[in-house]
């Protein structure tokens, strides 16, 4: 019977200061997120008018 090994532990990722920067698109992530959602409120809008237009 062999012993068994335990693994050796992961070592940390290295630092990847560049995921800390700014996105290039509208300043930050949170107006990013709202203008996913944004559009998202507009999409449904736009097709709940059209299903209610043409039913």
């Amino acid at each position: 019977m062999t012993a068994s090994k335990s693994p050796e532990p992961a070592s940390a990722p290295a630092s990847r200061p560049e995921l800390d920067d700014a996105p290039p698109l509208l300043g930050s992530w949170r107006n990013i997120y709202l203008l996913v959602l944004g559009n998202l409120a507009l999409t449904i809008a736009l097709f709940w008018a059209l299903t209610r237009a043409y039913s």
